[in-house]
């Protein structure tokens, strides 16, 4: 518990060191993508954007669990083939009685194969965790104004005698 406080404590240490930034500096994407690459959200802080911190850490938490209830899964039916083949009865698993050997090896494979794939998306959402930061870090100071505008509107042509149905959207930019 102590540990959990001491690291709540840091956290909370380090937004606030990044909040505190003074504002002459021009605002850098290279810092925030560092930021974001040693702790995942502190980027997103620091661009001002913190409402995105709890969907990095929501999707960092998924990952995880389904790593760790693949991991155990698979080490579970890895040890019970092992135990099958070297003929060891005594450590049996009793749920699985009525299930082959080979979809004991069928069940391991498939839950390896979700461990993998898990370590593989927790490693993309690491990715785009400092994607984004550095994204927004580029596009902090960019303004829009009100001389620039963009129309999206669906554009349908009717048929005729030499041509068919045409369906599409149209993207208009008006620059002032």
């Amino acid at each position: 518990m102590k540990k959990i406080i001491l690291f709540l404590f840091f956290i909370s240490l380090s937004f606030s060191y990044l909040s505190a930034q003074n504002t002459n500096k021009p605002h850098s994407a290279k810092k925030a993508s560092t930021l974001s690459a040693i702790l995942p959200g502190a980027g997103q802080v620091y661009n001002k954007q913190a409402w995105k911190i709890p969907i990095i850490y929501a999707g960092a938490g998924a990952v995880t669990y389904f790593a760790i209830n693949n991991y155990q899964n698979s080490i579970k039916f890895k040890n019970e083939y092992y135990n099958r083949i070297n003929g060891n009865t005594a450590d049996l698993l009793t749920d699985y009685t009525k299930y082959t050997d080979e979809n004991i090896l069928s069940l391991y494979d498939a839950y390896n194969k979700n461990f993998q794939l898990s370590l593989v998306i927790g490693a993309a959402v690491y990715l785009l965790n400092i994607i984004d930061a550095m994204v927004y870090g580029h596009l902090y100071e960019f303004d829009i104004d009100d001389n620039l505008t963009a129309k999206i509107s669906p554009y349908y042509l009717p048929a005729s005698p030499f041509t068919n149905y045409n369906f599409g959207i149209n993207l208009s930019v008006k620059i002032k």
